[in-house]
């Protein structure tokens, strides 16, 4: 049965029944369980309007007209701590919610759970709509042709309610098929703090962050001299080393009567024409060849990362760096953020993606907005992302007689890895010596450092040591060994070798997580995250895996090896079996070697989402419990940081319980090692 709660006056109809506030409130009290709805006039929580809330089960359905009837009258249901509300992507929903000052308490997000339950698949694998999951669950078909008409609509019509309504009819249903699957695989936990923490990621989205504009247009404005000075170094190493190239300079020889002859050579090559850049790198030696990840066919690139992981060819590396990054500087970091800003609250309000990647992290960044200038597609901002430099990082800014509270964790990814791997050499320097683990690693692995010396002695006399080791450890960390020492810092095998045995000598236990890692991925098809919360991501091909490692036996070796090679030693395959052979070996080697560096990066990218998940959950239900909504606001997550906004005379009072939100959730998922807060409390973004 479905219920109309308006103050329009409609015919006459049998698809529904007009009722009271008062009539609607006593239907829905006795509920335990509701499943909760929106219909909003688009996606701008500060310039669209809620149109419709609809609540209810598998039994009736109450649509309110929340253009006639206020919300609020519902407060009470709503914050009902006793009650569950199932929500289809609640970040949506709670974002309007509370713009009326309503703060959902319990909540199961079945679009999230989805997500949960298919970590590990890539985007478009599964549809995770609530229109796949009745059809999938329930085979239910929900007409979604309804929707657009909703927005534009003056009146309610039969059609627009019984939309409304039916979007709310299965969703218990739709629950209780997707429990019975997360119990299977041991997930209730992990949708649990997943449905907890989109009510603080949706916060943070609604409270927005403050952007000095004056200061960033000068910023804008030392980005583009940062820029020209990078080109122009660019050019000058082009016109000193190829001055006689005519490929890539030219030298102007008939002169001018009046300005007299320039001798000079110009660097002719446009730096943001791929066409012409490419020849340029490929003369110098450089291998561009990559795969692109959405068609997986070869193409060239000349993206940072390419010229930077073969910078030993040219010292031309360095300078075309610097330059990309200033270009990016002003492309990503310029007049789209100012162009963000809510003429309603004067703030950026991005999105923040609470299952973000495949190891919950949260990212951001993403779509575009298209209502906050009409007519203007403005790319949705990375807020995680931005350049570290103070200036950048100052312009974010506190309301006045507001402070800006900062805390992230120490060294998280270090501790967690220690915890995790329990090694006792890294323990042992993290909870008793220096906790200077680039040191550390020097020292296990440059036999030019005195075993006695103290680490903290490291850092003074072996600074260029502690640098390269700095750079192999992030490497190594995540499952590279000798062969990607040599590709990624150009290091002949011997040398490699050598210092990937002393790195695996100098860290058994770092070594045995590893293996350990390697091997239980390959046998499970799935990577279990944590035993703490349950999250697992899934090995997408799985299948396929295995049926390749099946066919891989001796008799298949034996025809490979018959298959010719060419001067260069790759494979030559002489008909349509032996092609498929040689694809199949690289397709197989090549997932099962991502799978398992996955396998060991994961679980501490995971572990530390969790921290910071966890530490925003307990510090949000503080606020709330505290009567501090909307006067402590939730600015900035990125992965081990922490940002909000409080007014000065409870800043310190804030501060200290951040810290102690962020400490008290470190203590669960890295119990062998402290992980500790610092936080800052300033006028303006200070980390």
């Amino acid at each position: 049965m479905i219920y109309l709660v308006t103050q329009q006056i409609l015919p006459s109809t049998d698809a529904y029944k007009i009722i009271s506030v008062e009539e609607s409130i006593s239907l829905l009290k006795p509920l335990n369980i509701i499943g909760l709805d929106t219909e909003t006039s688009g996606f701008n929580v500060f310039l669209k309007d809620l149109l419709l809330v609809q609540m209810g089960n598998k039994d009736f359905q109450v649509v309110i007209d929340t253009t006639t009837i206020n919300i609020t009258l519902y407060k009470d249901i709503l914050e009902d701590n006793d009650k569950g509300f199932i929500l289809w992507n609640a970040d949506f929903d709670l974002r309007f919610f509370y713009r009326k000052g309503i703060i959902i308490k319990q909540i199961y997000d079945g679009y999230l759970a989805e997500r949960v339950l298919w970590l590990g698949y890539p985007a478009g694998e599964h549809s995770m709509s609530l229109k796949s999951a009745a059809e999938n669950y329930l085979g239910v078909h929900l007409d979604k042709t309804i929707r657009g008409k909703i927005i534009w609509s003056k009146t309610l019509t039969d059609d627009i309610i019984v939309y409304a309504a039916r979007d709310v009819e299965f969703l218990e249903h739709i629950m209780n098929k997707q429990l019975i699957e997360l119990r299977a695989q041991n997930l209730i936990e992990a949708v649990m703090i997943e449905s907890q923490y989109v009510r603080v990621n949706a916060y943070m989205e609604f409270c927005g962050v403050k952007l000095d504009i004056g200061k960033w247009q000068e910023k804008m404005k030392q980005d583009k001299i940062a820029e020209q000075n990078a080109l122009n170094e660019l050019n000058r190493w082009v016109t000193t080393n190829y001055r006689n190239d005519k490929r890539f300079c030219h030298i102007e020889l008939q002169g001018d009567l009046f300005e007299g002859f320039d001798d000079e050579p110009h660097c002719i090559i446009n730096w943001k024409s791929p066409k012409q850049v490419i020849p340029f790198f490929e003369t110098l030696g450089f291998k561009l060849d990559v795969i692109d990840k959405k068609t997986g066919l070869s193409k060239k690139s000349i993206d940072a990362k390419v010229i930077k992981s073969q910078s030993a060819k040219s010292s031309i590396s360095s300078v075309y760096i610097a330059y990309k990054e200033a270009e990016k500087l002003i492309s990503t970091y310029g007049q789209n953020f100012i162009d963000l800003i809510n003429p309603i609250t004067g703030r950026i309000h991005t999105n923040f993606n609470s299952l973000g990647t495949d190891t919950a992290r949260v990212s951001s960044g993403g779509g575009e907005d298209l209502e906050t200038i009409p007519g203007k597609k403005i790319p949705l901002v990375n807020m995680q992302n931005l350049p570290s430099d103070p200036l950048t990082r100052s312009c974010f800014i506190a309301e006045k007689g507001n402070k800006w509270i900062s805390a992230d964790y120490k060294g998280q990814e270090s501790f967690l890895m220690a915890s995790i791997a329990n090694d006792k050499e890294m323990l042992k320097e993290l909870n008793e010596g220096s906790g200077d683990m680039h040191s550390l690693v020097a020292k296990k692995v440059f036999s030019e450092i005195p075993e006695d010396m103290p680490t903290k002695s490291i850092k003074k006399n072996f600074h260029e040591l502690r640098q390269k080791a700095k750079g192999y450890e992030f490497l190594w960390n995540y499952g590279g060994d000798w062969n990607t020492l040599m590709a990624n810092f150009g290091l002949d095998e011997k040398k490699a070798k050598a210092l990937d045995a002393s790195y695996k000598k100098g860290f058994p236990g770092l070594a045995a997580y590893q293996n350990f890692r390697r091997k239980d991925v390959m046998e499970k098809g799935y990577i279990l995250m944590s035993p703490i919360s349950g999250y697992r991501a899934h090995i997408y091909d799985w299948e396929k895996l295995s049926r390749l490692k099946r066919e891989f036996n001796e008799d298949f070796w034996n025809r490979y090896k018959q298959i010719p090679r060419n001067s260069n030693n790759i494979k030559q395959p002489r008909n349509d079996i032996e092609k498929q052979m040689v694809m199949d070996v690289k397709y197989y080697f090549k997932r099962k070697s991502a799978s398992e560096k996955q396998s060991i990066n994961y679980p501490i990218q995971h572990a530390g989402a969790m921290c910071y998940k966890l530490a925003a959950i307990y510090m949000f239900n503080w606020v709330v419990k505290e009567g501090l909504f909307n006067i402590v606001k939730f600015l900035v997550g990125a992965h081990d940081e922490l940002n909000i906004e409080a007014s000065e005379n409870i800043a310190e009072k804030c501060s200290k319980k951040l810290v102690e939100c962020m400490e008290k959730s470190g203590k669960i998922y890295c119990t062998k090692a402290k992980l500790t807060a610092d936080v800052e409390i300033n006028d303006y973004w200070v980390h």
